[in-house]
């Protein structure tokens, strides 16, 4: 247990110990961490190019805000972080641009066009309310993962999982009862 002169003394120390970074010292600290670095990169993005890339865009941002580094406790692991969220951000990107047209899709059932059970299903859907609506549409049409829905409209993931669940539910219901 600390006593109340070591936290009031861990804190000065703390102030006393935040410094600015240096052009030098920054190259000094890019040059230790960069394998770090790209390893980190490397173990989110398979391409060696790409892991590069994120990891340069990484030095650049902490480049900018050198004159803050100082004030991180582990300022490598911070350069760690920046790295993950970059390459992170990087893949979201990725899934938000392989969005697929309904028309697009391939019907793997003849019957199921034929019966004209396609409009049923679209106009089933259209008669959901609006947040089941466009949760099962970025889910199935547009081929989103639940993260990125949850962040695209705002709600949590478990709000996400629940309005899918009613969705799917409420389309087998009115399914099941056609077929009675």
């Amino acid at each position: 247990m600390l006593t109340m002169s070591e936290i009031v003394n861990f804190g000065v120390n703390r102030v006393e110990n935040t410094k600015k970074m240096t052009h030098q010292e920054f190259e000094i600290f890019a040059q230790r961490c960069r394998g770090k670095m790209v390893a980190t990169a490397r173990h989110y993005l398979a391409a060696s190019d790409e892991a590069e890339d994120v990891v340069q865009e990484a030095m650049l941002k902490l480049f900018v805000m050198r004159q803050r580094l100082g004030e991180f406790s582990r300022p490598e692991a911070f350069a760690m972080v920046v790295v993950k969220h970059l390459a992170l951000n990087l893949l979201r990107g990725r899934g938000r641009h392989r969005m697929t047209s309904i028309d697009s899709v391939p019907l793997t059932s003849e019957e199921f066009v034929d019966d004209g059970r396609l409009g049923e299903l679209l106009s089933t859907i259209d008669t959901l309310p609006s947040k089941q609506q466009i949760v099962l549409r970025l889910k199935h049409i547009e081929g989103m993962e639940v993260e990125e829905i949850a962040e695209t409209v705002q709600m949590s993931q478990d709000a996400v999982y629940q309005n899918l669940s009613r969705a799917r539910r409420a389309i087998l219901n009115k399914f099941k009862t056609k077929e009675l």
